[in-house]
Order: structure tokens, then sequence, then C-alpha cells
């Protein structure tokens, strides 16, 4: 295999990947994942190493200078190197479960909320204006809700686009089916706690309104013509891009215009996005309305045709 065709087999599917992950933290994320792939290294062995590059950058953030709001954008960015490395790596080990994408999703929290805890430290001792507790807070918060949105989106696409069920259905029976293995094993107590916990926040996630709607039944081929567009739009709202704009933000010593842009005009992309999907939801289920009814009408023109022909057969047979 080229080494091409593994960098695009490490991906989840490229037109759902946020173009700075696929530009800036993928290419040096393979070589890392090349250079561990034959190592008895696990991704959770990764994902480990991404939280404490992501501790790191917390405790930067804290110390409130501008040269250590300078490091702490470096040491993000390593963590996010990471946070990518860890996904390709079980991609391509064929590795992933529902465990480990729980572990991935605590550090990613664990993470962010010791850098938001970290920014709110730094920018009041630089700034001795108590307030920034708050514009930490509000970045911190709205950051974590896009992303959480973003991955419901991401995760319905490439469901539909791989011809199966919904992302979130089959992600809940996986976890349910390894809960129920680590009942006739000698497993570790804190990973049934953890599978416990994750279920319970894919219920929340797949009752939540913001999650897509099943909607109507649509061939892997025309979702995506109705659907490309708007999904490419979409990771403009993923982990990665809020991620990025915190790390040129602490680059220019800055990180609380990253707040501020994220909080205000986040939202308001964010609900632009959920009007425009609402609508394109719209569209395709009328167009597929259309559709059925017009291979209803052939049907019933055939059949009259059958019909017709039936009747003329037996007048001649008279």
């Amino acid at each position: 295999m080229s080494l091409l065709a593994e960098y695009k087999n490490s991906l989840k599917l490229a037109e759902v990947e946020e173009p700075l992950d696929l530009v800036l933290y993928r290419p040096p994320a393979f070589l890392l994942v090349k250079a561990i792939y034959r190592l008895p290294i696990t991704p959770n062995q990764v994902t480990f190493f991404s939280l404490l590059a992501g501790l790191a950058s917390a405790w930067c953030f804290a110390r409130g200078t501008v040269p250590s709001f300078v490091f702490a954008g470096i040491w993000y960015a390593v963590a996010n190197v990471l946070d990518c490395a860890d996904g390709m790596l079980a991609r391509l080990q064929n590795s992933g479960s529902p465990f480990g994408r729980l572990v991935d999703g605590i550090v990613d929290w664990v993470t962010s909320v010791a850098i938001f805890i970290g920014v709110g430290i730094g920018l009041t001792a630089i700034t001795g204006n108590p307030m920034m507790w708050w514009v930490a807070a509000a970045g911190g918060f709205t950051s974590a809700f896009h992303a959480i949105v973003f991955d419901s989106q991401q995760q319905a696409y490439i469901a539909a686009i791989r011809g199966k069920e919904n992302f979130l259905g089959s992600e809940l029976e996986r976890a349910r089916e390894e809960l129920n293995a680590t009942g006739t094993a000698r497993v570790w107590v804190g990973k049934r706690l953890a599978l416990r916990f994750y279920l319970a926040y894919m219920h929340v996630q797949k009752t939540s309104r913001l999650s897509p709607a099943p909607g109507p039944s649509a061939s892997p081929e025309v979702y995506r013509r109705f659907n490309l567009t708007a999904m490419r739009w979409w990771t403009l709202l993923g982990a990665t891009t809020n991620r990025s704009g915190l790390i040129v933000a602490a680059l220019f010593g800055r990180p609380d215009l990253f707040c501020w842009i994220v909080a205000i005009a986040g939202n308001l992309y964010l609900m632009f996005m959920l009007l425009w999907q609402r609508r394109i939801r719209r569209r395709m289920a009328r167009s597929l309305e259309r559709d059925s009814q017009g291979d209803q009408g052939s049907v019933n023109r055939e059949y009259t045709l059958s019909a017709m022909g039936s009747g003329y057969d037996q007048d001649l047979s008279r």
C-alpha cells in the first residue's frame, strides 16, 4: 500500500475533516503514527501523552504573561497533533472501540476544562480584572458546545455516506455489547463505569434537539448531493478550528480575543448553520417525495397499459 493510500485510510472521511486538521495537524500526526505503528504502543497511550501536552498548555496559560501565553499556544498545538494521532493509529490498526472513543472524549474534556481554567487565571493575573473569569468561561462553554454539535453532524454524515444506520444508534449498540462483554471477563471496574457514562452521554446526545434527526431515507449519492457543501461549512465549528483560534490568539498574547470572537461570532454562525441544515433536510425530503410519487406513477401507468393490453387480447379472442 502506498504512503498516500495509508494516509487516506487513516482519515475519517476527507470531506468531513476540518481543513486545518488536513493542512496543519494530520500530516505530522501521520508521520508520528508511521514511526510508532509497529511498536507496542496503543492509541490510548498516545491519548495520554496528548493529555500531558494539554495540561502543560493549561499551566502556561495560568502563568499570565505574554511569553507564557506563547508557550501555551505551542503546547496546545502539540496536544492537537497527538489528539489526531491516536485516532489515526486506531484506524490503521483497526483497533477502534467505544471505550477508546470514550477515553479520547474524556481527555479532550479534561484538557479543555484545564486550559480554560488556565486562561481565566492568566487573564485575571495579567489584567487585574476578575471579570476575565466570565470571558474565559464563555469561550470555554461555547467551544465545547460547538464541538458537540459538529461531532453529531459529522458522524451522521459519515454514517449516511457509508450506507449505515444513524451513527448514534449503532454506537449505542456497540457500547452496550462492549459493556455486556465486561460482565463475563475480569475487567478493570473503571472501564465498566466509563462505558456506563458513555452510554448515558450518547443517549443524551441522541435525544438532544440539536442532534441530526433521522429524516428521510436517502441513498449515499443523494445524501451527499444535498449535504456536501453544508458539511464542509460545518467543519468551521469543529474542535480543531476552535483550538487553532485560541492558539493563534495565544501566540499574539491575547487569548481574551478568542473568547469574545467564539462567544459572539461563533454562536451567530452556529445559528445560521442550524437554520441552513434544517432547510436542506426539508428540500431533500421534498425531492425524495417527488421521486417516490414519480416511481408510483410509472408503476400505475405500466399497470394500466398492461390491463388495456389484456383487455384487447380478450376482445380478439372473442
